[in-house]
């Protein structure tokens, strides 16, 4: 009797077991129902937030569409500053957006005329890189009375609804870092003063006046350098070209030329490795600039070989200054939240991290 009643508590033991253990069992799937779901639940919340995205940008390009920029530009002879404002035209197209590029060859009286006519045409925005940004203080805020929003690149105007800007000082000083570091490498045994360098200088605008005095700290920077020569108003390929014909003659020992832009060094880089050059040896010449452009990417690429001396360049802004310059464009116009002050970033682009930016 006892056996029996033994027995039917262990079959009854085991029977609650068994229920536990299936109860166990069906309790353990349910997180992984849950795991099943919540990828499926999180490609779902991606999708809907990818459409709400391209909802968001077509609405923008939609309300976009018709309107007006005015650029107005210092001097689009130069290489980069034309590179820059027709990128920005590009850009500004695909929202239908137009944009009228005014060049002020120089001139601070042509474009204080052309911020006045851009306002009097009831442009949108206009964006101005001044010639003379106090020379035009007057004249945006007259088109901002009448209407335009106006952004600012560059040069401190006083008055704007956004600025860009760029240390300009540290622009030059950062260039004459890397020219120092070059004679460095290049000479290292040379004596104090006995390396000859060249400036190329522009100082037609207080902003570049600073870029020029950055430059001129290399000698501050490197004491086996001397300024021998020094030319002003060079700021393009052929009238660096003119001006190292009449360097090298005076002073042909001259290893390095800091040049105030690109468009000049790339007028000394084919001067330098042209047929019949007076620079007999391109692996002790070098020149150093700012701004970037691709011309200037692809010499600077080349000088690894010595069959460029463009050796290196100072680039302002993002790895994307015409976006960045557009997406700026494009807050100021849809009346979005946007920083009203935004300083350029500077990176030292050599024949080290060259390949980063082709």
């Amino acid at each position: 009797m006892k056996k029996k009643i033994l027995a039917a508590l262990l079959t009854t033991t085991l029977a609650v077991t068994a229920l536990a253990g299936c109860g166990q069992s069906a309790t353990a799937e349910v997180p992984a129902a849950e795991t099943t779901q919540a990828p499926a639940q999180e490609e779902a919340q991606a999708a809907a937030e990818e459409t709400a995205a391209d909802a968001a940008a077509e609405s923008g390009a939609v309300a976009l569409a018709g309107m007006t920029i005015g650029y107005c530009m210092p001097d689009t002879s130069e290489s980069f500053l034309s590179w820059l404002s027709n990128s920005v035209k590009d850009l500004a197209a695909a929202d239908g957006v137009t944009v009228d590029i005014a060049d002020a060859a120089g001139s601070a009286t042509t474009q204080i005329s052309q911020i006045e006519n851009f306002a009097a045409s009831g442009t949108d925005l206009i964006i101005v890189m001044a010639v003379e940004p106090t020379g035009v203080t007057d004249a945006i805020e007259r088109a901002q009375a009448a209407g335009s929003m106006v952004m600012v690149a560059g040069g401190d105007t006083g008055a704007y609804d956004a600025i860009m800007f760029t240390d300009q000082y540290e622009d030059g000083t950062m260039m004459a870092e890397m020219g120092a570091a070059w004679v460095e490498a290049t000479f290292p045994d040379a004596e104090p003063g006995s390396i000859e360098i060249a400036l190329l200088e522009d100082r037609s605008t207080p902003e570049a006046n600073s870029r020029c005095d950055g430059m001129n700290t290399i000698t501050d920077i490197c004491d086996k350098v001397t300024i021998v020569q020094t030319v002003g108003s060079i700021k393009t390929n052929d009238a660096a070209q003119a001006a190292m014909e009449n360097i090298m003659q005076t002073n042909p020992e001259i290893k390095l030329v800091l040049s105030y832009n690109s468009g000049g060094a790339m007028g000394v880089n084919e001067f330098a490795t042209r047929a019949g050059s007076p620079v007999k040896d391109a692996s002790q010449f070098a020149v150093f600039a700012s701004d970037l452009d691709e011309a200037s990417i692809a010499a600077i690429a080349q000088s690894g070989d010595n069959s460029s001396v463009f050796r290196g360049l100072i680039k302002f802004g993002s790895d994307d200054l015409p976006g960045d310059t557009y997406n700026l464009a494009k807050k100021i116009l849809l009346n979005e939240t946007y920083e009203v002050e935004n300083p350029d970033p500077l990176t030292k682009i050599t024949i080290d991290n060259v390949a980063d930016y082709q």
